[in-house]
């Protein structure tokens, strides 16, 4: 049997953790600009857009999100002469990085993790613009969580201007072998001592305190000092129960398959479908103190030169052929009502998608730590912490 493919960094939580390092770089080194960032100000007026699509993309992403795995999307670039020149990225880092170091290449595509949408649509760095919907119908044609609503507002249609586009989601998951335990009610259940050394863990500072924080009842991802003192503690205790984290959800999959592990925090919900794959019963799950869900969107920086063709090709992705090819490349979940329909049956029911809304209740999205608020632990503290958490310290 093929070995089973490992996640695209983009919705990792390894990429998740490495996300997190561009906010701690910027808070090291520049706190005021953080500052600033929060405060808002005046952004951007939406760019002129016309219809002369074709020459070569600037593609600046994680590897996969070029959506290569798309014969839909290979099609459309062959009848509309667009060459995509992808640049990929191992770090959220290198996307700021690379528009900002005034290189000759003209980025004209990329993506983000929707904690970095305030940061990157707001003075003093707004590196992407507004976008004008009027040339990408089929942003019209998403879920409506992902077009109106508290969680829109604060990611995606920033300050009344959409700044970007969700695509790429899943929810992190209990992810546990039904032949091997009975059903777990609470994240809690894995550490009864009968499941030390048997549970599986794919490390991610991000996804370990939110997760942290979900299950204690925690304002996520606003933590005083008490709490993150309480959510190190929790973390150290299912640190205990691990023989040692996996390095990968592939890795996590053969583990829970060859019956090295058995239960899995803060999984991943296609693992489930990876491991069924493999001829082993396992069943993802939300525990009753719920999850979060993570989600990347398109955005067009300011360094585009080919804005005409990067609206078309945002349009062609989200259309539902694309976005239920990708979703089956890349083991996401889809944004379009209409992309649902051509799933497979069994990636259909990874998510409940005819009632999204109490869903994202279960698992919201989630931003990074409120800059402006005192007393409140910062990201930069959750990675430094994490870091002896890791190696168990």
């Amino acid at each position: 049997m093929a070995e089973t493919p490992l996640k695209p960094q983009g919705l990792t939580r390894r990429g998740l953790l490495r996300r997190g390092g561009l906010l701690a770089a910027l808070a090291v080194s520049a706190p005021t600009l953080l500052a600033a960032c929060g405060d808002g100000g005046e952004s951007a007026a939406v760019p002129k857009v016309g219809d002369k699509v074709g020459g070569a993309l600037n593609f600046l992403s994680w590897e996969g999100y070029d959506l290569t795995g798309s014969q839909k999307m290979k099609a459309w670039q062959g009848e509309t002469s667009v060459k995509v020149n992808p640049t990929y990225i191992s770090t959220s880092d290198d996307i700021l990085a690379k528009i900002k170091s005034g290189s000759s290449v003209g980025y004209d595509l990329i993506t983000y993790y929707q904690a970095y949408g305030p940061l990157y649509s707001k003075k003093p760095l707004e590196i992407i613009e507004p976008l004008d919907l009027a040339h990408i119908p089929n942003a019209a044609k998403l879920f409506p969580f992902f077009r109106e609503g508290d969680a829109a507002a604060k990611f995606w249609n920033i300050d009344g201007k959409q700044v970007g586009i969700p695509m790429f989601w899943s929810a992190t998951t209990l992810d546990y072998r039904t032949d091997r335990m009975a059903k777990p009610e609470s994240w809690l259940d894995l550490l009864k001592p009968e499941f030390k050394g048997k549970i599986g863990w794919v490390p991610d500072a991000t996804a370990a305190f939110t997760l942290g924080g979900r299950i204690l009842g925690f304002d996520v991802p606003n933590y005083t000092q008490d709490q993150f003192k309480q959510i190190v503690e929790l973390l150290r205790r299912f640190r205990g129960q691990i023989k040692g984290f996996a390095p990968s959800f592939g890795d996590l999959t053969n583990q829970l398959v060859s019956g090295e592990v058995i239960a899995s925090f803060a999984g991943w919900s296609t693992v489930g479908l990876w491991a069924g794959d493999k001829g082993a019963k396992v069943e993802s799950i939300i525990p009753k103190e719920g999850t979060y869900t993570s989600c990347d969107a398109w955005a067009v920086p300011k360094t585009t030169q080919n804005r005409d063709t990067a609206y078309a090709w945002v349009n062609q992705a989200l259309s539902p052929e694309v976005q239920a090819e990708a979703a089956v490349a890349l083991g996401t979940a889809v944004t379009s009502p209409e992309a649902v329909k051509l799933l497979p049956a069994k990636q259909q029911k990874l998510y409940p998608y005819d009632n999204l809304d109490e869903f994202f209740t279960k698992a919201p999205v989630f931003g990074f730590p409120d800059k402006g608020r005192s007393g409140i632990v910062q990201h930069e503290e959750w990675l430094s912490e994490w870091s002896n958490i890791q190696g168990g310290v």
